[in-house]
């Protein structure tokens, strides 16, 4: 029991990392949103693997019940990934011809993929994972402004119009 504790705040803290950068940044979705999301993605997986055991233990204590229990281990899992594309939908905001928002809504996603993983008990994969989103949202968000994305402004003059505009 006290595994799946640990495991409840370290979503906590992981979630809780991610929503301080989008925080920042002043988003949508900040510190509170991502660490209730990794957290609640947590206690899915914690869920799903409580079932389990149980399930488990009750086959194997009432023989009778082997071939009636069914277990399908990845279908309340599954469902946190439908249910956090809807949430992340609402953090995307179309305005004329800019979409914004769409870094939120996948930090969304990748928290509450972070929060399964976590609750699973698969740590290392979380902390590369965890680190990898940091990384991504910090360095790489500058790399993109400065080499990727740079506005530039070009300015076209016609000829003709300047020349008519002149003589008048």
């Amino acid at each position: 029991m006290y595994n799946y504790i640990l495991r409840i705040f370290l979503a906590v803290f992981v979630g809780a990392i991610i929503g301080y950068e989008r925080e920042r940044r002043n988003k949508p979705a900040g510190f509170i949103t991502h660490t209730m999301v990794c957290m609640g993605a947590c206690l899915v997986s914690v869920m799903q693997l409580m079932i389990f055991d149980n399930m488990t233990e009750l086959a194997m204590n009432e023989p009778a019940l082997r071939e009636v229990i069914k277990i399908d281990t990845g279908r309340i899992i599954a469902q946190v990934i439908s249910g956090v594309g809807f949430l992340g939908a609402g953090t995307i905001i179309q305005n004329q011809d800019k979409v914004s928002g769409i870094t939120t809504a996948a930090t969304l996603w990748v928290s509450a993929c972070l929060g399964l993983i976590i609750g699973l008990g698969f740590y290392e994969i979380a902390l590369v994972s965890s680190v990898l989103a940091i990384f991504i949202l910090v360095i790489m968000t500058k790399f993109e402004r400065k080499y990727i994305n740079q506005k530039r402004r070009i300015r076209i003059f016609r000829k003709r119009n300047y020349i008519r505009s002149v003589k008048k």
